[in-house]
């Protein structure tokens, strides 16, 4: 099987440029997030989008006016290839370094899901009194591909709230979009308020009426919305919003608590790697999810 993107040397030979990581945790630590421009090729990212379509088309949910898929690297394996290659995981090494890499084993795709505001860890013990907010020792993160090219205006563009993962101990800032171009990579905390496509008036509305008709009709509302929502986007030539996201973090109790409390919250929903991407992990030291 060819690789979805090109090789590098093994990370023992990877040169560092000491300013860029330095400036890459700092923007991590002080604002909840930071871009890597051009982590990928643009080639390299639209490869990518069919082999994330297709895989939603196998294993997807509707949900919120899309499909989403949790834990695809245990399902496609092209996924977990381009997810564990070296190109990639030498930056996350960058974040972690000098601890090892955890991969908490979420990944998931999406396809013209909207999304309002929210955070990644609603569902931590910790969030319900705010220490995880408090806490600047925590670092778990995510890395996001938007497989195509996104302005700060559109209204596709992730929107982050800079500064809100330690709400309660900074100020948040307004809150910002974050233009990409396709094969950047935008890593941000876990903790981070943000927000993908906000949902509009024609989205709720659509929403609505699905739900109120899906009981007499023995519909699946989710599923009702999503594909009239397809047949609006048709109709407008919007191009299709194709996402893969990936959480990870330091070999250390925070990242180890975070994926417990995943396996908690959606069990039964994982596989196994194969034995090439295993090989590949091992080779590279990262911790398996």
């Amino acid at each position: 099987m060819e690789p979805l993107i090109r090789e590098v040397p093994r990370l023992a030979n990877v040169t560092k440029d000491i300013s860029v990581t330095t400036q890459l945790r700092q923007e991590l630590r002080s604002n909840g997030f930071a871009i890597i421009r051009g982590l990928l090729t643009p080639q390299e990212a639209k490869s990518l989008r069919p082999v994330v379509r297709r895989s939603l088309k196998a294993n997807g949910r509707y949900l919120y006016g899309g499909k989403f898929q949790l834990h695809a690297m245990y399902t496609t394996e092209e996924v977990a290839r381009f997810l564990t290659s070296d190109v990639i995981l030498a930056r996350l090494k960058e974040i972690t370094d000098p601890l090892e890499v955890v991969l908490t084993g979420e990944c998931d795709l999406m396809i013209n899901t909207t999304s309002s505001w929210h955070n990644d860890v609603p569902h931590h013990p910790r969030c319900k009194d705010g220490s995880i907010f408090a806490d600047d020792t925590f670092r778990v993160y995510k890395i996001a591909f938007y497989l195509q090219d996104q302005g700060d205006d559109s209204p596709a563009t992730l929107k982050v709230r800079p500064r809100s993962h330690l709400k309660g101990v900074v100020e948040s800032l307004p809150a910002r979009g974050l233009g990409v171009k396709a094969g950047d990579a935008i890593i941000f905390d876990v903790r981070i308020e943000h927000a993908g496509q906000m949902p509009t008036f024609v989205d709720r509305s659509l929403r609505r009426f699905c739900e109120l008709a899906a009981r007499p009709l023995h519909l699946d509302a989710q599923k009702a919305f999503t594909l009239s929502r397809a047949i609006l986007r048709r109709i407008a030539f919007t191009q299709d919003r194709v996402a893969v996201f990936m959480t990870f973090g330091p070999a250390e109790e925070q990242t180890y608590s975070y994926a417990d409390e995943g396996r908690l919250r959606h069990p039964g929903t994982r596989g196994t790697l194969s034995t090439e991407v295993l090989a590949q992990l091992s080779r590279t030291t990262y911790n398996r999810p």
